[in-house]
């Protein structure tokens, strides 16, 4: 009888015990489907990358995350220009060959468990108090393309002798959503951005450009405007040829990207000509920086086909409007009125000899309507 007694004490323990690992199990993979829609959800590789490296960390409890990305073509690191990695900075790495990917997946399966010390400064590199850690592969169409790196401080947390099937999921889920943004940004940075100077195109300006006075009237902040025509542009491509003046725009492009700010949109409007957004910038500072990109330009020197060098000058128109000196209600009369005028500043600029940097004051279009209105005859 009291053997009987016993045994099944011990069955309601083990039960109690079964229930609450289904129980642990049950939230663990909740927890893991919640983390899947997320990241589904994550329309830009920006913000997956801080799904992945920063809110994995307090999610799963771990000491933690590192992420190496295959990128031989710079196509996720052209993607994240303006994007700053957590911390430790070593987080997130980029590799051009898959060497280093290789290295720690020879056969493209999960590592789990302790790590060697080579191992262990491939992964973490820098990363003390890493007792045992899970390596996911990430893999597409039987490609690396990256490695996740989830370390932790308890010797326990990952072991060889346990299934990780969930991880494996959830590997193969980040592989998928990291290629899909890549390649959903790529195809919209692509309609915006000229391929031959790598700024951004016609069509992007004259989106920005609204979105920009509407920004400057909410702020009450100024916006300018710059015009950049190169002069003589055609001689070059008679002179030297086509492929020489593509070198020229795209080092132009180059120029002007390395020598503005981050907030500055820089687009080429035409075939030679560059058109440039500078928010919460005055007349006085807008008429500044077009100096010195004029003086730049000037200074560059570039060589033709026969690497004979010579130069290139450019005209810049300037304009600017405030707030207070917008002229009409609709955005898009306004954007056109401050395109034209800075168009009128870049022909003055030629007029007046090229090389040079002209003003042109947006029209008081308000005093001209309320003379107007004061001149009509009255009915």
């Amino acid at each position: 009888m009291e053997l009987l007694k016993k045994e099944n004490q011990e069955l309601k323990q083990s039960l109690r015990l079964l229930t609450t690992k289904v129980e642990q199990n049950e939230t663990l993979l909740r927890s893991f489907f919640d983390m899947e829609i997320r990241l589904f959800s994550c329309s830009n590789l920006a913000e997956l990358l801080d799904l992945i490296l920063i809110e994995f960390r307090a999610h799963f409890h771990l000491t933690a995350v590192n992420l190496m990305l295959f990128d031989p073509e710079n196509a996720a690191r052209d993607l994240l220009e303006s994007y700053t990695a957590p911390q430790p900075e070593h987080c997130l790495r980029f590799v051009d060959n898959q060497q280093l990917l290789k290295s720690l997946f020879p056969t493209q399966k999960l590592r789990v468990g302790e790590l060697s010390p080579p191992l262990k400064s491939i992964a973490f590199p820098r990363t003390p108090y890493i007792f045992s850690s899970a390596l996911l592969p990430l893999t597409r169409h039987n490609c690396l393309i990256g490695s996740l790196h989830l370390g932790s401080n308890d010797p326990e947390r990952y072991s060889e002798h346990f299934d990780y099937d969930y991880i494996n999921h959830l590997a193969s889920v980040i592989a998928v959503c990291i290629e899909n943004c890549i390649n959903q940004q790529n195809m919209k940075r692509l309609s915006i951005i000229d391929m031959l100077t790598k700024v951004y195109n016609r069509r992007a300006f004259d989106q920005e450009i609204v979105k920009e006075l509407s920004r400057a009237s909410r702020h009450n902040t100024p916006l300018s405007c710059l015009f950049i025509d190169l002069d003589y542009f055609k001689l070059v491509n008679d002179n030297f040829g086509h492929q020489v003046g593509d070198k020229v725009l795209r080092a132009i492009g180059l120029l002007l990207r390395q020598n503005l700010r981050k907030t500055d949109f820089v687009a080429r409007y035409g075939g030679e000509e560059f058109a440039i957004l500078l928010p919460n910038c005055d007349r006085h500072k807008a008429l500044q920086i077009s100096e010195q990109l004029r003086n730049k330009i000037s200074h560059m020197v570039i060589h033709n086909s026969d690497n004979s060098p010579f130069r290139i000058s450019a005209s810049i128109g300037v304009t600017h409007c405030t707030s207070a000196s917008f002229t009409f209600d609709d955005l898009n009369a306004q954007a056109h009125a401050l395109l034209k005028a800075a168009d009128e500043a870049v022909y003055q600029a030629k007029e007046k000899g090229r090389n040079r940097v002209e003003y042109r004051a947006l029209p008081n279009m308000k005093l001209e309507l309320f003379s107007q209105l004061n001149t009509s005859p009255s009915l």
